[in-house]
């Protein structure tokens, strides 16, 4: 007998482990721990899908400094990667009053608050700006895993009953799109066009990001001050550190673990591409400079992520996460074909049509970001699986996996958008948007003679570089989705029904563990 098949449950009806208890810590922590990512989405937003067209709008990059940029953020994030399991043994080694999580969210949502005000109000341009970047962002890097690892790893230790666990990430996900969908509005419709704060994108984006550091500290207050945790146990408190090589050790022998990372390691680099600045500047190329429309052309994708998100304990406890990851995959992978298909037959004129069917795909897309839902509940699950297995839970370890994939494939994605960028030859367009951007902060040039402009700037743009944008921006993720899709369906084993099986398994080890103890002090006694 094989491990896979040592924890099929031998019927379908498994209890679930003191379900009351769970429930009646959960109420306060459904509420409060959701809470606490609002703003961390908000700034997290800000500075992940809008910093590159930050500089691309407000600066005036050769094409050696462009890629320098794009370098600079693609060895950050691998960093940033690398120290994720670092930053998870650290959270795990912690010990105080107040938990091994809240200290680390506190330092680190105060820390990454300053970082995120300094790299969005400089006025340097040129290599001073490219070496202050280079600083910038390994100090985010850095402050923004102290908090993204310790938040994400107090999940799995809030409850272990799967309708619960369900539940809180189903609220916290609402709750993170809900910060991440304000800022993907808001961000653009003030940073580009009639509306934009300060009559410049250099004005508003300063600003932004003061508001975002105080939704970041303010946010996950309700977080560190309002979630309820259990009382460390007696024997964790009391367990040695673990060592650098036994933290990998813990990573590694977790085989389900380790095939959930992959998924969303392709997952992450597929999606992210479009969000990361590739759906931005089709659209400003194609259809004009204003904020409006990167807004617009999101809200089908806001409703139906946010829809998906609110009723996934319902779906899945009648469908179950295989059938679930199987509709978000195909969800997206249609979604996707459509919208290329659409974006190269539709005319151009009306204008209308072709943006309104291009954004009903992304609606479409929308829905599929569930698959990111349903990973982020299995790796969940894989702490229960490496309790059976080794005995002990490590959670913040585990948890770590999950910013860690999200932050490699970001060093892809933007290695990929680089790529792309340099081939379509975008600086080229862009340079001149920034000095009109620049001239107009400085008071040089009225609205109206910068929106002229870049009205004329953008019409100079050549429908080949357009179609190339848009090609990439749908071929990636519908490709990478498929891939992820089958190696779930091939690799991934802890579906609900084996993870309460293991749950089962766990509580009756205890239980004997427990028995034992008793008789060995009784015996001890006589």
């Amino acid at each position: 007998m094989n491990e896979n098949e040592k924890i099929i449950p031998s019927d379908g009806d498994v209890a679930p482990v003191n379900p009351k208890n769970e429930e009646d810590m959960a109420k306060i922590n459904y509420i409060m721990y959701p809470l606490g990512t609002v703003g961390r989405d908000f700034l997290y937003n800000l500075f992940n899908s809008f910093l590159l067209t930050y500089i691309l709008f407000t600066k005036t990059l050769t094409e050696a400094q462009f890629a320098s940029v794009s370098i600079i953020i693609i060895v950050a994030r691998i960093f940033d990667a690398f120290n994720d399991p670092v930053m998870g043994g650290i959270v795990e080694n912690t010990r105080t009053r107040f938990g091994k999580f809240k200290p680390w969210m506190l330092i680190g949502a105060v820390l990454t608050a300053g970082v995120v005000i300094a790299t969005f109000s400089t006025s340097l341009q040129g290599w001073s700006f490219i070496a202050f970047l280079a600083v910038m962002y390994f100090l985010f890097s850095i402050t923004f895993t102290m908090n993204d690892i310790s938040y994400w790893g107090m999940l799995p230790s809030l409850s272990r009953n799967e309708h619960t666990r369900n539940k809180l990430t189903s609220f916290a996900q609402i709750f993170a799109a809900a910060g991440g969908g304000i800022a993907g509005i808001a961000i653009p419709v003030f940073t580009a066009g009639s509306l934009t704060i300060g009559g410049s994108s250099v004005k508003a984006y300063s600003i932004i990001a003061v508001v975002a550091a105080v939704f970041m500290v303010g946010f996950q207050l309700f977080t560190v001050f309002g979630v309820k945790e259990k009382p460390l146990p007696a024997d964790l408190a009391k367990a040695p550190p673990l060592k650098l090589k036994d933290m990998f050790k813990v990573l590694f022998k977790n085989d389900q673990l380790m095939w959930c990372a992959l998924i969303m390691l392709i997952f992450n680099v597929a999606t992210n591409v479009v969000g990361g600045g590739l759906s931005m500047s089709y659209i400003y190329f194609e259809f004009g400079y204003n904020g409006i429309l990167i807004t617009a052309f999101g809200v089908f994708y806001a409703i139906t992520s946010t829809a998906f998100t609110l009723f996934y304990p319902w779906m899945a406890k009648r469908l179950g996460r295989d059938k679930l990851i199987t509709i978000t995959s195909l969800c997206t992978i249609v979604g996707y074909t459509v919208m290329m298909i659409a974006g190269l037959v539709l005319p151009h004129d009306p204008w209308l049509l072709k943006f309104g069917v291009m954004a009903f795909c992304y609606g479409v897309v929308g829905f599929g970001q569930g698959f990111y839902m349903i990973m982020v509940i299995s790796i969940a699950n894989t702490v229960e699986y490496n309790e059976w297995k080794t005995g002990k839970r490590d959670e913040g370890l585990i948890f770590s996996l999950r910013p860690f994939t999200a932050k490699m494939g970001s060093a892809i994605m933007q290695f990929i958008v680089m790529l792309v960028y340099l081939a379509v030859g975008v600086t080229a367009f862009t340079n001149g948007i920034s000095d009109l951007e620049n001239a107009a902060s400085r008071g040089e040039i009225t609205d109206a003679v910068k929106t002229e402009g870049i009205k004329q700037i953008l019409e100079g743009v050549p429908e080949g570089k357009k179609m190339a944008l848009l090609i990439c921006m749908c071929v990636i993720p519908a490709v990478g989705l498929l891939v992820a899709w089958t190696l779930y369906r091939k690799k991934c084993f802890l579906n609900e029904a084996r993870h309460a099986e293991i749950v089962r398994l766990i509580a009756e080890r205890r239980e004997a563990e427990s028995v034992a103890e008793t008789e060995s002090v009784a015996e001890a006694a006589e």
